[in-house]
C-alpha cells in the first residue's frame, strides 16, 4: 500500500487550491443595472485569460497535492519550490486582473458586486499558509 506524504501544508493547498478554482467560477465584478443607471454589465473570472491562468495554476497544485498517493516513493515535483511558483503564478495573475479593471474602470473599487475577486483572496491567504507549513516539514524532516 502507498504511503502518503500529506502533510498539513498539503491539506491547506488542496483546500485553498479548490477555493481559488471556484472563485474563478464566480462573478468578479458588475455595473450598472440599478435604477438610471446603464444596463447591467459583469463579467465571471475565469472569462479572462490572466484568471484562466489562475486557474490552470490551482488545477496543478492540486495535481501535485495528490501525486504522492499514486507513489510508494517520494515524488520530486512535490518540493515546496514547485508550490510557491505556482503561488507567485496565481498572485501574479490576480494582481494584473486587478489593475486591468481598475485601469479600465470597470468596477467600483473595491468591487462590492465581485465576491469571487474576494474569495480568491481568502484562497491566497490559506495557499500562502500551506506553502509555509510544506516549508516548515521539509526544514523538520532535514534538521
Amino acid at each position: 500500500m502507498p504511503q502518503s506524504s500529506a502533510t498539513r501544508g498539503h491539506w491547506l493547498i488542496a483546500i485553498s487550491a479548490i477555493v481559488i478554482v471556484g472563485s474563478t467560477m464566480l462573478q468578479w465584478w458588475q455595473i450598472g443595472g440599478g435604477p438610471g443607471e446603464l444596463p447591467l454589465r459583469g463579467g465571471v473570472g475565469i472569462s479572462d485569460g490572466r484568471v484562466l491562468l489562475i486557474f490552470i495554476a490551482a488545477v496543478v497544485s492540486l495535481l501535485l497535492v495528490t501525486l504522492p498517493f499514486a507513489s510508494e516513493r517520494p515524488i520530486a515535483v512535490d518540493h515546496p519550490l514547485a508550490y510557491t511558483i505556482l503561488f507567485a503564478v496565481m498572485l501574479i495573475g490576480y494582481v494584473l486582473r486587478l489593475m486591468d479593471l481598475y485601469n479600465h474602470s470597470l468596477l467600483p473599487w473595491p468591487p462590492q458586486q465581485g465576491i469571487g475577486a474576494w474569495f480568491i483572496a481568502i484562497g491566497f491567504g490559506l495557499y500562502a499558509r500551506g506553502v509555509f507549513e510544506v516549508f516548515e516539514e521539509r526544514r523538520r524532516r532535514l534538521y
